[in-house]
């Protein structure tokens, strides 16, 4: 009986081992995550497209790049374009780069074949056309939406010499053969405290997409480096210091506020910019008190009367005041506040300005500033706000909170200059201290629909 019960089990071993030696064992697959030309999205069709061309994919797992070569075609009715491949990120991301013809169709494909590093098969075959512009001025290109990409560079003049000034931007605004014929507007978003300029890309892409207004918006996030971060080729500020206009830190001298006129200027070149209409300043947090300033200081309004600018202040901890009066929280009346000294010193008022505003009075300023077009974003949420300076008096007297802070600059504005103003508020409600929650927010994006009609 056992000897029986042992020949069976060994019968049915054999047999189980006999099926599965003549299946052959499933191909593992390799996916494409992303495709990208020149940092804007690859999709089935793209125009317009550079004679100077990037592509890259990133896959799910690492390549071999010899089997990519023999599964990659890029080709025209001339035949198959010369290219270099460069792998990086571990073997998972793969760079190509063509100089192509003007006015030519290309087809790009990448075959299902076995391309991963262990032998791992394509999913599925990619196929892309691709049009080349006509000649050699850029009218239009699909905007560049991933950071990795879309990180730039422009040496600006300081003081005594040149310096590296970085900034991301979803269209090369720097590019000499270019006439951009569908760039009605310009939002540029400075970063906070935290000095991370391209979440507040990926958070005003996001809007913009979702909006469809990624095809005619120039989407511009400086970075201003701190002084652990520049080098002795870059512009960069001390702590904070870039929010209220001061110089760089670095030999050859430049004011932030400097800085972002340059980038206002490259914009208001109309050979390059013939159709830009508009131009939005924003920031948020150590961002929006930048933006606030920035507003009556820069030099760009009057410069291009012919573009409209708008200033939109997202969450400051704190404002400038045109005189030395503050909102009373109890009568919600102007009082004037004593035993603070500071509290009327630059940014907060018009004492110890920075030396970019040298020779402008106050009075000149603060007409300026009573005149720009100043949107005031405040959310009234009421998660917890460490970052808020509630110690030092002259914080204190602008405000409980970063919300009510908010508030009693636009009610001083009313108070003040009723009927004079072009400043205005809106109420992102249930959002605190969160630049992506604002910047995403419905009312942002009413907001926004509404500063570009």
């Amino acid at each position: 009986m056992i000897k029986r019960f042992y020949l069976s089990y060994l019968f049915l071993i054999g047999l189980l081992l006999g099926c599965g030696s003549d299946e052959a064992p499933t191909p593992k697959t390799i996916s494409i995550l992303s495709a990208s030309i020149n940092g804007a999205n690859l999709s089935a069709s793209t125009l317009e497209v550079l004679a100077e061309t990037k592509l890259v994919f990133v896959f799910s797992s690492a390549i071999d790049a010899n089997n990519f070569r023999s599964s990659f075609s890029w080709r025209s009715s001339s035949g198959e374009v010369n290219y270099t491949i460069d792998l990086s990120n571990a073997s998972t991301k793969v760079t190509i780069d063509a100089v192509l013809d003007y006015s030519t169709n290309y087809t790009v494909t990448l075959s299902e074949n076995p391309i991963g590093l262990n032998g791992e098969i394509l999913a599925a075959s990619k196929s892309y056309e691709l049009s080349t512009a006509a000649d050699n001025v850029i009218r239009s290109m699909a905007p560049c939406t991933s950071t990795g990409d879309c990180l730039r560079s422009v040496e600006l003049q300081g003081s005594t010499g040149k310096g590296t000034f970085e900034f991301y931007s979803n269209y090369p605004i720097y590019e000499e053969k270019a006439s951009w014929e569908n760039l009605t507007h310009a939002v540029i978003v400075v970063h906070g405290a935290s000095h991370d300029p391209e979440n507040y890309f990926s958070y005003m892409t996001n809007s913009l997409q979702s909006q469809s207004l990624s095809d005619k918006t120039i989407l511009i996030a400086p970075f201003f480096r701190s002084n652990s971060t520049g080098s002795s080729d870059d512009f960069y500020w001390p702590s904070t210091n870039w929010r209220r206009g001061s110089p760089s830190s670095n030999s050859n001298i430049l004011s932030s506020f400097e800085a972002v006129d340059d980038l206002i200027d490259q914009l208001g070149d109309k050979t390059k910019f013939p159709v830009l209409k508009k131009i939005i300043i924003t920031g948020h947090s150590s961002g929006a008190a930048f933006t606030h300033v920035f507003s009556a200081s820069n030099k760009s309004e009057a410069a291009y009367p012919l573009i409209d600018f708008e200033y939109v202040v997202a969450n400051s901890q704190f404002f400038y005041y045109p005189d030395g009066q503050r909102i009373n929280e109890s009568s919600n009346q102007l009082y004037t506040p004593s035993d603070c000294p500071a509290y009327r010193i630059w940014p907060l008022g018009y004492n110890s300005t920075p030396s970019f505003l040298t020779g402008i009075s106050d009075t000149a300023y603060n007409a300026l500033f009573v005149d720009r077009k100043v949107t005031y974003l405040l959310g009234n949420g009421n998660q917890a706000d460490p970052t808020l300076n509630t110690t030092d008096c002259e914080n204190q007297v602008q405000g409980a909170s970063r919300f009510k802070r908010g508030e009693n600059m636009f009610k001083y504005m009313e108070l003040s200059y009723p009927g004079i103003h072009k400043h205005k508020k809106v109420i992102v409600n249930g959002i605190g201290h969160d630049g992506e929650g604002m910047y995403q927010s419905p009312e942002f994006k009413t907001l926004f629909k509404q500063l570009i009609n």
